[in-house]
């Protein structure tokens, strides 16, 4: 099986519609992006919020057991 690559003869310029095309596509490619990346950010911070809630109850009760000694 060959997969020959050959040159394109025309010489036909980028139309219109294929650059809207192109631009669109670029477009939702960038906002797709941006709604992952932020999405995995909020997780990210969702996770470390809880991690300091925890952190913050788990001193409050080592210092009540501290007085309370």
């Amino acid at each position: 099986m060959s997969k020959e690559v050959g040159r394109q003869e025309t010489k036909q310029p980028v139309t219109f519609g294929h650059a809207m095309t192109v631009a669109g596509v670029g477009i939702i490619g960038i906002i797709v992006a941006f709604w992952v990346l932020s999405s995995i950010a909020g997780i990210i911070f969702f996770f470390v919020k809880l991690a300091v809630v925890v952190v913050v109850i788990a001193a409050v009760f080592w210092l009540i057991s501290r007085f309370r000694r």
